[in-house]
């Protein structure tokens, strides 16, 4: 009978404990992009559709901070060119960001590449250089609200 009331004392203990809120809340602000803006071009509604995925993405593994209730961003690629120099290609982009109200951020990146794997090394330039904008600008966010 000892060994019944001692399971279920720790059976309602190890349920308690796994069920029970953390006292201290991770709460992530809100994050929303007002514009991203991507040059005119042929491809331009491919590469933009794209890029809010990579920038949605490395939004959700970004730290900004726990004290804003939500950091409103804006982003623009500057420069994307794509040169071919015999069987290989090369693919650089710049982009902008800024979180509005703040200061703004660069990230530049240049790849190289097979010309048959020319899609997946845009989408390798792209992601890295959306994954590199967006941890500068969680920086930023984060030291203005420490202010």
């Amino acid at each position: 009978m000892r060994r019944v009331k001692t399971w279920i004392a720790s059976a309602v203990l190890g349920l308690t404990v796994l069920t029970a809120a953390p006292s201290t809340a991770n709460a992530k602000p809100k994050i929303e992009w007002s514009k991203i803006d991507v040059p005119a071009g042929d491809s331009s509604a491919r590469i933009t559709k794209f890029l809010k995925q990579a920038l949605d993405q490395a939004v959700r593994k970004a730290n900004f901070g726990k004290k804003a209730k939500s950091v409103t961003l804006s982003a623009r690629v500057v420069e994307l060119k794509t040169e071919t120099r015999g069987d290989v290609v090369q693919m650089s982009c710049t982009m902008m960001g800024r979180v509005v109200g703040s200061a703004s951020a660069k990230s530049r990146i240049s790849f190289g590449g097979s010309p048959s794997t020319r899609d997946e090394l845009e989408k390798q330039v792209l992601t890295t250089v959306a994954n590199g904008l967006v941890a500068r600008l969680a920086q930023i966010a984060r030291a203005t609200e420490s202010k």
